[in-house]
């Protein structure tokens, strides 16, 4: 970061192509936003205007579709399956689309090396399967950047001690609820089946691993609101900070609040007044916000999770983030986009057979892409609160630059928030 900001009388704006505003405004800004201007290679892609030449930071990598909950809420439920516990790989339900095994995972991570993709494990419910512990240290010899996002349930002391051998950036459990009763509605699993007491077991696992091995991966919780578990908010935030107060600092790192979206296929239940009522619990300045803040969790609402940015207009461009995240799924099948979930109309090809350079190049992938362009569905089917709708704003901005001959000025403010900004160690945050 620029040691000479006293003498600096305009701060470069994150949100905002070549904007400026005063110091204040700049370190009230989500500075996450504008991390991307450090990954300098694609920058220079998109200065250009190649933005399909772009390849990805990481990809969400599923080692299963499978789930032991039936979120109503959850974005990727038309991909996820109803499930059990058990057997993940003698079920009959176990099929290669739903369950990764271990020839198909090592393929996968051999071809995400060569262009050192990072991962994220996301599912189903990625610990549902048990060579994720394995896949996660082979990745970390192989030298890949990854995380983990999971409900929590399924964890246990030796597989969080696991999780942090493998040295991942963060684990990130979906809590979205502390009250058991509350838990079981948000989640629609049987409540015999015990999981909320299970959930908060694992998440003082990962406190207190968090505490005795010092900096290294970061725990972090997710909350998704609607209606169902809107009231349990105080009572969650009220929780993390206890846990803060019995580990000690650090104990939690971050916590992510956002309204649930209206992903294809999923059920929510928003009112008029849900999103005012969900900011007045954890949006800036609110009571419960300051006690997370001053416990020493970093507090995080997503830009656009209270009055969504309006879609870009489509201008037959197509999506001018599509290169920067992808999906893998159990398959090995890649998703030129990490938002379509499993949608088979976005594969652009198999990962496991083929490396991403290969993929990138390749009849499959310019098939998608004017697929997308066709259809419009970064300015219909993005979600407003998601990386790609910011980045297709962002990079529409800068195209309205090119257009002006104005591209010095955008190579300015790059520059200036490569100065300011805290340089990231992953793309995981963006």
């Amino acid at each position: 970061m620029d040691t000479g900001t006293r003498a600096r009388t305009r701060w470069p704006l994150p949100d905002r192509v070549a904007a400026y505003g005063d110091e204040e405004r700049f370190r009230a800004a989500r500075l996450e936003a504008g991390q991307w201007v450090f990954w300098e290679d694609r920058v220079e892609l998109v200065l250009q205007g190649r933005y399909d030449e772009v390849r990805p930071l990481h990809v969400e990598l599923s080692p299963t579709y499978l789930c032991n909950f039936a979120c109503p809420w959850c974005s990727c439920r038309s991909a996820r399956e109803d499930w059990s516990e058990a057997d993940v790989f003698n079920h009959p339900r176990a099929t290669p689309l739903t369950v990764m095994r271990e020839n198909r995972i090592d393929h996968v991570l051999d071809h995400l090396a060569e262009d050192k993709v990072g991962i994220m494990w996301v599912g189903g419910e990625p610990t549902m399967n048990p060579l994720l512990y394995p896949a996660a240290l082979r990745a970390a010899r192989l030298g890949l950047a990854q995380c983990l996002f999971t409900n929590g349930s399924l964890l246990g002391r030796r597989r969080v001690g696991e999780l942090f051998d493998a040295g991942l950036v963060f684990v990130r459990v979906s809590l979205n609820a502390v009250t058991p009763e509350v838990h079981e509605v948000h989640h629609d699993y049987d409540k015999r089946r015990g999981y909320a007491e299970r959930v908060l077991t694992n998440l003082r696992y990962l406190a207190e691993t968090r505490v005795e091995r010092g900096p290294g991966t970061l725990v972090g919780v997710s909350v998704v609101v609607d209606e169902r578990n809107l009231a349990d908010l105080g009572p969650t935030a009220r929780y993390l900070c206890d846990l803060v107060g019995e580990y000690g600092p650090g104990a939690v790192d971050y916590a992510i609040f956002r309204p649930a979206f209206p992903f294809y296929s999923a059920q929510l239940d928003v009112r008029s007044d849900t999103v005012e009522r969900f900011l007045a619990e954890v949006g800036p300045g609110s009571p419960w916000r300051v006690r997370m803040q001053e416990a020493g969790i970093d507090v995080v609402v997503p830009d656009g999770s209270g009055t969504p940015p309006a879609p870009p207009e489509p201008d037959g461009r197509g999506c001018l983030s599509a290169g920067w995240f992808g999906e893998v799924t159990p398959a090995g099948d890649l998703v030129v986009c990490s938002d379509r979930y499993g949608n088979p109309d976005y594969f652009v090809g198999n990962v496991a057979e083929r490396g991403i350079g290969d993929l990138w190049n390749g009849q499959g992938r310019r098939a998608v892409l004017e697929m997308v362009r066709e259809t419009e569905c970064y300015a219909t089917h993005c979600p407003s609160n998601g990386r790609g709708h910011f980045l297709n704003r962002v990079f529409r901005e800068i195209e309205a630059f090119r257009r002006e001959d104005r591209l010095p000025e955008v190579r300015a403010w790059i520059d200036d928030l490569r100065a300011l900004l805290p340089r990231p160690a992953h793309s995981f945050f963006l």
